[in-house]
């Protein structure tokens, strides 16, 4: 497994006051509780508040409530949680490919909005539990302060 190594760049653009949600899904919701938990803690760290969770059932929900929400309010930053563990039909191509295709098509939609392709696609618990680390949490910072440094100030 590869591991981010990019590391936190400087966030110092990011206003404290960033309006950041979850979209979470509720399948596997052990793991995808953990990723919340990570990713809040690194935020809460270095002064960010988490403002809305919002839950849907499965992976392939949370494009139509990303959407949903972004329609509604504005934030600066959201992170789309799910995990997708492979069984023995095809649904597992079908989930992840989908998601993550949807979430692709509303990221340009709202290219102003940092948003997260959080969702694990693996073949087994051990997997999961590997990649349950503070690289989303990382990840969206650093796309939040390359918005917010080179188009939003």
């Amino acid at each position: 497994m590869s591991d981010y190594i990019g590391g936190l760049k400087d966030i110092s653009s990011i206003p404290k006051g960033a309006k950041i949600a979850f979209v979470s899904s509720e399948f596997n919701r052990p793991f995808v509780a953990e990723q919340e938990r990570i990713t809040k803690e690194f935020l809460e760290k270095r002064g960010f508040q988490v403002s809305n969770t919002y839950s849907v059932p499965g992976a392939l929900e949370i494009p139509a409530m990303l959407k949903r929400v972004l329609e509604k309010e504005h934030y600066d930053l959201v992170y789309c949680f799910g995990v997708v563990i492979r069984g023995a039909t095809t649904h597992y191509e079908i989930v992840s490919e989908n998601a993550a295709r949807l979430i692709m098509d509303i990221t340009l939609e709202y290219s102003k909005t940092a948003i997260i392709l959080g969702i694990l696609t693996c073949e087994n618990e051990e997997q999961v539990q590997a990649r349950l680390t503070d690289g989303f949490a990382i990840s969206g910072l650093n796309l939040l302060a390359e918005i917010h440094a080179k188009w939003l100030q």
